[in-house]
């Protein structure tokens, strides 16, 4: 998927720049797997939508008013209950991994400041949001993982929350261009560039690694084992602009779409590699990037619909 670490490290500078401090002031939940929160500060008010659905995980500010239903769900009254109110103190994210952690401070039923975290994993079809207590305890989730569903990793009230399972992969922001370049040399020779560099590196998407094989390449496919040492040394120049990138969050966003205008992908660095196949724009923010590419998308799959 296109929103991967990388492009969450751009949405958590956006979401700080333009929320740190706010007040929660409503909770919706349009859907199972969505959840709406009103923001208020004195420069205004936002709405940070939160999706855990497989074919479409996110977090960004919206635009977009979905339509709630008339009973809200349980959850969406447990939020209500316990985030009304509260300030957005911090949102943190442990290295390039898929999620967000959003922490927010408000007061106990007795008056004390309490800290709770709604930590937002964006990992597909396991893709959650999860409300955790100061003590490090599961208050509730969107999707609770019971042991019949996991052996690994529990997701239930009462339950210390974990991180998800490490992958064995290299950060971008810690890892030295030599040990890149070795775990990708490392790879069997047959191995496309671009797959090697998603196997070897964490928070980065196919998108971002298609784009630095296209760079690497001047246009042409890679495999790992025909590559020159000259192409070595342009991936390692790449690799160290796109790791200042992603440390100071200063991409850009950009939407390719195909002749027609089908969405087809996103992402912070420009996407060059479709050539003349595909129309890539910039967008004002990250937040109205993926307001369009899935408001798009949702609107010609309700058309294909309609037509069967």
């Amino acid at each position: 998927m296109a929103l991967d670490g990388a492009f969450l490290r751009h949405l958590k500078r956006e979401i700080e720049e333009n929320a740190l401090g706010s007040r929660i002031d409503k909770i919706y939940q349009p859907a199972r797997d969505e959840l709406v929160f009103s923001l208020r500060r004195k420069d205004g008010s936002r709405r940070l939508m939160v999706s855990a659905r497989a074919d479409s995980a996110r977090i960004h500010f919206t635009k977009i008013i979905p339509e709630n239903p008339k009973q809200p769900p349980m959850l969406c009254m447990l939020l209500r209950k316990r985030l009304t109110g509260a300030r957005l103190r911090a949102v943190r994210q442990p290295g390039l991994e898929r999620l967000l952690c959003l922490d927010f401070e408000t007061v106990s039923e007795l008056g004390d400041p309490v800290l709770l975290t709604l930590i937002v994993e964006v990992m597909g079809r396991y893709s959650n949001a999860i409300l955790v207590g100061s003590d490090g305890k599961i208050i509730d989730a969107l999707r609770r993982v019971d042991a019949s569903m996991s052996s690994e990793r529990l997701i239930l009230p009462g339950v210390a929350y974990r991180l998800p399972p490490p992958q064995n992969k290299l950060c971008l922001l810690t890892a030295d261009r030599r040990e890149i370049i070795a775990r990708v040399r490392a790879m069997p020779v047959g191995t496309g560039l671009a797959k090697a560099l998603l196997a070897a590196l964490q928070g980065l998407s196919p998108v971002v690694c298609r784009e630095l094989q296209h760079l690497t390449g001047r246009g042409q496919e890679l495999r790992v084992g025909g590559m020159t040492p000259e192409q070595f040394d342009r991936l390692s120049f790449f690799l160290s602009r796109l790791a200042e990138t992603v440390k100071n969050a200063d991409g850009a966003p950009y939407l390719a779409a195909d002749l027609s205008r089908k969405p087809l992908d996103f992402s912070f660095l420009p996407i060059t590699y479709y050539g003349t196949a595909a129309v890539v724009t910039r967008k004002d923010g990250f937040s109205q990037l993926l307001d369009d590419f899935y408001g798009e998308r949702d609107r010609l799959a309700r058309i294909h619909t309609r037509s069967l």
